[in-house]
């Protein structure tokens, strides 16, 4: 299999709430930290990277946020104002056209196309970059939760078959490219260590690999630290009367939250567990697995960054 660092494009997805945004911040800043000219992107118009990466607010344009690391947050007027004056040659005046309400009504009503336009520009950013433009190695794209990431990677190939000639069929196809070949794209699945979102990537895998897209790497994300062995429930309670008269109970309170903690640690062992053994299954072959640890502090990507970076591999 093919090392991270090897492809162009990564694209990061999951279902909701799993931390997707966080790891492809801290993919994209591992990627940078390892030398690779590294852009992280946001679809939508979006702003959560860009917060996430410590900036207020979202643009289209790259804005270096680390040493090799830039950021963009892309939105589907601004992808097809871009195509316009790229692609087809437009004017300032024709490409604000592009960029106006009208068309924004046309690119949402026609299904797809919000998808194919900023597939399109993250395409142009690797293929063909401006003089002015930075060139990239690497592009970490924050693509959405489960069904529309599904969609996301199907919508160039829908595209062209459903346009059968003309610009927007020639940007499916090149797209297609892209994201068809395994040498150049590779799939991030995020997930958690709990039963629900494990079952869930699992069928998120599946349905990649049915595709032809099987994920390169899973990544679990907030994964607890071991729990110590020899301490199950008896042993915690002694420990929480070590000290007490014999007729003297453990505190109600601590000894709750300890066996809460012991069960969430086994529910985590069992969640892992199904993990390693269902994900083979249903791809056809091992997928990697980096562990990033609970954040105490949302802003310390820096604790996320030595798992990913083994994953990124020797350049």
């Amino acid at each position: 299999m093919r090392a991270l660092r090897d492809h162009e494009l990564l694209v990061v997805t999951g279902k909701g709430g799993v931390g997707r945004t966080t790891t492809t911040a801290a993919l994209g800043l591992a990627a940078a930290r390892e030398g690779l000219r590294t852009c992280v992107v946001e679809l939508g118009g979006q702003a959560s990277l860009a917060r996430t990466l410590g900036l207020p607010d979202a643009a289209y344009g790259p804005r270096e946020v680390a040493p090799g690391l830039h950021l963009m947050s892309l939105s589907a007027t601004a992808c097809l104002g871009d195509f316009g004056q790229r692609k087809l040659h437009v004017g300032a005046l024709a490409r604000w056209f592009f960029e106006s309400r009208v068309m924004a009504g046309f690119v949402e009503a026609v299904p797809g196309l919000t998808d194919v336009v900023q597939l399109g520009k993250v395409e142009d950013m690797l293929a063909a970059p401006q003089r002015d433009d930075p060139v990239f190695d690497l592009v970490v794209l924050d693509a959405p939760a489960t069904g529309h990431g599904l969609t996301l990677l199907a919508a160039a190939r829908a595209m062209a078959e459903m346009t059968a000639v003309g610009p927007f069929h020639d940007l499916a196809a090149i797209i297609e490219g892209l994201l068809g070949d395994p040498e150049r794209t590779g799939v991030v699945l995020v997930t958690l260590p709990e039963a629900l979102p494990v079952q869930e990537s699992v069928e998120l895998a599946h349905a990649l690999a049915t595709d032809g897209a099987p994920p390169v790497l899973t990544v679990v994300n907030q994964r607890l630290p071991p729990w110590p062995d020899g301490l199950d429930e008896a042993a915690v309670t002694a420990a929480l009367t070590a000290g007490a008269g014999p007729d003297e109970p453990a505190p109600p309170l601590l000894a709750d939250l300890a066996r809460s903690e012991l069960r969430r640690h086994r529910a985590q062992v069992e969640a892992l567990a199904q993990l390693a053994r269902r994900l083979p299954e249903v791809v056809g072959h091992p997928v990697p697995l980096a562990s990033l640890a609970r954040l105490a502090d949302p802003g310390r990507l820096d604790d996320l960054l030595p798992p990913l970076r083994a994953h990124l591999g020797a350049p």
